[in-house]
């Protein structure tokens, strides 16, 4: 029974939209299991523990399933001590080891290996340290990014694009607290009116589930100014942040685009950061100004109000403070 290539896909549907876990259909019987026990998760949770097995699987050279019958909690541990001496991050590991943990349960409990090589009591989950956690910006900071982006040298062909794009990037995603693969795969289908306030629909969250974000006024004026400016310079798409090279203009951009977008800005003001740091910081300042943490919740999209509160570091400031109104979050932002 083979485990498939980094290349290879199920055929079932579940597969190709998540990338479900791979295994080579020589038998059908492990494949219906996986998609039967990991069918239920969100599609980027299908997706990471596919990412996690192929890493593995190249790591260590399996191309038979049965091969991994000689693999034992020690080799389990020499693998995750390989990701530590490869660079990898605390939370990328414990991630990592989470998933491989899962699938040598499930196939171990179908029968398709007769000895679990996981063991929870060998390979420990890496401490993580609280404090090194991608902080809040200041909004000071995110001021000098709006104004090093208007400084920047882009290239003069389609400057004026790049440079409201990618402006209008760091406000949208500041102002809307959306991760950076939901502002990827944004259309312009998404921006709707609903009731007497304007929405985009987030149609692929990491939940799975379609939400709906609320926009300030200013921003859906923004992007309506941004949409006719596309128009003007003739780029077709559908995409609210299409990419602009010259041969993918008005493609979809993905997820590191967005990323490399706030990446760069951040480096013109001399900080190291991505574009999840806009998120923790909207998500920051509102329980920072007193807004209820339920409310904090419903506009972060957290499942749980614990997620929420991992974002607040003064958690003192939130006891004191926890229903006062306060100013408006985004009025802050020039």
């Amino acid at each position: 029974m083979k485990i498939i290539s980094a290349e290879d896909k199920f055929a079932q549907p579940l597969a190709t939209e998540a990338g479900a876990l791979e295994v080579k259909k020589t038998d059908a019987s492990p494949v219906k299991a996986l998609e039967l026990v990991f069918g239920e998760y969100s599609p980027n949770t299908q997706r990471a523990y596919a990412r996690a097995f192929r890493d593995f699987q190249e790591w260590a050279d399996i191309r038979e399933l049965h091969e991994m019958e000689s693999f034992d909690p020690l080799r389990m541990l020499e693998y995750k001590n390989f990701l530590k001496s490869s660079g990898k991050k605390p939370a990328t590991i414990n991630q990592t080891m989470s998933a491989l943990r899962k699938v040598c349960k499930v196939l171990t409990e179908f029968g398709y290996l007769k000895h679990n090589p996981f063991k929870a009591s060998v390979i420990r989950a890496e401490k993580i340290d609280s404090s090194a956690s991608k902080g809040a910006l200041q909004v000071s900071q995110l001021n000098a990014m709006i104004e090093a982006n208007e400084m920047m040298e882009y290239d003069g062909r389609i400057a004026t694009l790049l440079r409201f794009r990618n402006g209008l990037v760091l406000k949208f995603l500041y102002l809307t607290a959306a991760r950076r693969g939901e502002a990827a795969d944004l259309l312009w289908d998404d921006i709707v009116q609903d009731g007497s306030f304007q929405v985009a629909i987030l149609r692929h969250t990491k939940s799975g589930k379609e939400q709906r974000i609320k926009l300030r006024k200013e921003l859906h004026e923004e992007l309506e100014e941004w949409q006719k400016m596309l128009q003007e310079h003739n780029v077709v798409t559908t995409n609210v942040f299409p990419s602009l090279g010259f041969r993918t203009k008005g493609d979809k951009m993905c997820g590191k685009g967005i990323n490399d977008i706030i990446v760069r800005l951040g480096k013109a003001i001399g900080l190291d950061i991505s574009a999840h740091y806009l998120r923790h910081t909207a998500i920051t300042l509102a329980l920072e100004l007193g807004e209820p943490l339920q409310k904090v919740q419903s506009y972060a999209r957290h499942a749980s109000a614990n997620t929420t509160i991992r974002y607040f570091h003064d958690r003192q400031l939130l006891e004191k403070n926890p229903t006062e109104p306060s100013s408006d979050i985004a009025g802050t932002l020039s």
